[in-house]
Parts: structure tokens; C-alpha cells; sequence
């Protein structure tokens, strides 16, 4: 197993990932994306999307059916929290389905009041759009690295 950035030459491969399993596409613009390899084969992916200097969201996490049971959504995770440590953000959002919260608490991810004037837009915007668009409930989730 090993992780490693998304080059421009697998996003189309990362994008026809996401369109299968509904989420938004990616872009390399504002992004950092993470690749999950099992051997020589892609495993899943997951995505920092930077929504300002100090904050983003991570989101995108998907491990392909074949790849699933070995953990490897943890070590997707994992590496993206550490790059928006080493990147600098301030606040990582993450807009889980409600069955992935305890999951994503052991990152230290919680809930909070989205209805604080401090919470990002964009974020919200997305947050009620998952709400609208996924037949399962989601949480809106924010890790604080200062």
C-alpha cells in the first residue's frame, strides 16, 4: 500500500471514479487530491478542496469494492489530514454520511453550530446541496488545527 498526489494525467481517471459513484468532479486548481495504490493498482482516492487560505474541506473519500476491509480509507484519511497540517490550515470541514461519524471522529473531526456566522459559505452551500442530493442523511464535520 502507498498514497500519493494525483497527477494530471489520473484525474480523468479519478474523475470517472467520482461520476460513478455521484460526487462532484475534481480539478487540480484548488485541490489536492491523494491516490490510494494496492501493488500496482489504483484503490481509491480521496481530496483536500481548498475553499480559502485557511480552511478546507476533505471529502471524496472512495475505495474501490475489490479494495475494501483493508483499511486503506483510514490511510486515505489520515494522509489528508496530515497534509492540511503541513499545508497550514487552520480548518478542515468534511461532509460525511451520518454512519461515517464515528469514523471520522477518530480524526478529530466534530459537530458543531452550522448555523455560526464563522462557518465558511462555500461549505454550507455544499453541505445543503449533499442534504438535497444523497438519498442518506449527512453531517457537516470541522477539525481544528489551531
Amino acid at each position: 500500500m502507498s498514497i500519493k498526489r494525483v497527477t494530471q494525467a489520473e484525474l480523468p481517471w479519478v474523475n470517472q471514479q467520482y461520476e460513478h459513484i455521484g460526487f462532484q468532479p475534481s480539478s487540480l486548481d484548488n485541490e489536492m487530491i491523494a491516490i490510494v495504490m494496492s501493488q500496482d493498482d489504483y484503490a481509491g482516492i480521496g481530496r483536500l478542496v481548498k475553499l480559502n487560505d485557511h480552511e478546507a474541506e476533505l471529502g471524496g473519500i472512495y475505495i474501490l469494492d475489490k479494495f475494501r476491509g483493508q483499511s486503506l480509507a483510514h490511510e486515505v484519511v489520515s494522509f489528508l489530514v496530515e497534509e492540511s497540517k503541513r499545508l497550514g490550515l487552520d480548518t478542515v470541514y468534511c461532509i460525511p454520511f451520518e454512519e461515517l461519524q464515528h469514523f471520522y471522529k477518530k480524526f478529530g473531526f466534530h459537530e458543531f453550530d452550522v448555523t455560526a456566522p464563522s462557518v465558511e459559505p462555500k461549505i454550507l452551500t455544499k453541505y445543503h446541496w449533499c442534504l438535497e442530493s444523497y438519498d442518506k442523511n449527512v453531517l457537516l464535520l470541522k477539525l481544528n488545527h489551531r
